[in-house]
């Protein structure tokens, strides 16, 4: 691996000084001691930035992280019964630091029924998705929360073949392929 004087004197013969300068991070060699030293001192910068920010930016931030974790769930991820629409919409009230009896009046439903579609006892409908869309301020948008609703349920059709025997005996003039 090239030194970063070796580098520099190949970025010499292209450009100026000045161009290199503006262009690119050119890394120091520190010592070890001053590694650690570096890291504290942006800890400490981070630390007092994570001090700064508001109440607002702080949910705005997480509701963003909260939504980006769901897409790369709904694209990429296996169904988990750990990442159900229960789940993440569990994780969006925390994230609002609000008490749940305080959203579901929010959403205008009933509290016990707020609790059953967290406990995953209940499946939501379309109707919720486009309240919790809305109280996001369309940072969730519906389709996403409507996605969760889908992916356990395209899930529970390919492993419950009980069901789909008992149902398929109910059907009678069926075509043949």
């Amino acid at each position: 691996m090239m030194k970063y004087e070796e580098i520099y004197q190949k970025l010499k013969q292209k450009y100026t000084d000045e161009e290199i300068a503006e262009s690119m991070l050119i890394p120091a060699d520190l010592t070890p001691e001053e590694e650690k030293q570096m890291a504290e001192e942006m800890k400490a910068i981070r630390f007092q930035r994570l001090k700064e920010v508001s109440e607002k930016d702080r949910i705005l931030a997480d509701v963003m992280r909260l939504r980006f974790q769901m897409e790369h769930y709904v694209e990429r991820d296996a169904f988990s019964f750990n990442k159900t629409f229960g789940k993440y919409l569990e994780e969006y009230i925390r994230i609002l630091n609000k008490a749940r009896k305080d959203f579901a009046e929010d959403l205008s439903i009933h509290y016990t029924k707020l609790s059953r579609i967290i406990n995953d006892k209940e499946e939501p409908n379309i109707e919720l998705a486009y309240r919790l869309e809305k109280h996001s301020g369309n940072l969730i948008d519906a389709k996403l929360w409507w996605k969760l609703i889908i992916k356990k349920q395209e899930f529970i059709i390919s492993q419950d073949e009980e069901t789909r025997e008992e149902e398929q005996k109910k059907v009678s003039n069926a075509l043949r392929a």
